[in-house]
């Protein structure tokens, strides 16, 4: 009964997959055809523009300013390309919750939470580290001991 039942979920999962996987690669091919249409039309656009302008001016001239043009806009796209990428800033950075007063990890965390929201640390950055760190202390015996007494000597000295 059990293996039935997941076999009849699989298959109606695995239907909506591929159902999502061949509507996808449609949008994308129709996206493709779109691109370069629009490529081919622009490049009708600026041929035009070039001949006009080559009938009243040298054709240097007027190469050079369908090309200037052309530049100008690429690069304010570029510009609003880049502009899409940042993060915007994150607001109420400043404030520590009332949960994390009573818990000196909690207190930590809000520190240390408030110190990489203000940074420019990426959050893959952070992962990537735990990650390497979780690695080699792992594969280190005697690395993770010498954390530990490091540790508890800081410890024991800010008790003093």
């Amino acid at each position: 009964m059990l293996p039935k039942l997941l076999a009849e979920i699989v298959a109606a999962e695995t239907a909506k997959l591929w159902k999502g996987s061949v509507s996808l690669a449609v949008m994308l091919s129709l996206l493709g055809l779109a691109s370069m249409a629009i490529i081919v039309g622009m490049i009708f656009v600026l041929t035009g523009l070039y001949l006009s302008l080559a009938e009243t001016i040298p054709p240097w001239q007027a190469g050079m300013i369908v090309g200037g043009g052309v530049a100008f806009i690429a690069g304010v796209l570029l510009m609003v390309i880049a502009r899409q990428g940042e993060d915007p800033p994150i607001k109420g950075i400043d404030n520590v919750s009332d949960q994390a007063s009573d818990d000196p990890v909690g207190q930590l965390g809000s520190v240390l939470g408030n110190i990489v929201g203000k940074s420019n640390i990426k959050p893959s950055d952070i992962v990537l580290t735990v990650l390497i760190s979780g690695i080699v202390l792992g594969a280190s015996p005697s690395l993770r001991q010498q954390i530990l007494t490091t540790l508890s000597e800081m410890a024991k000295s800010n008790d003093k």
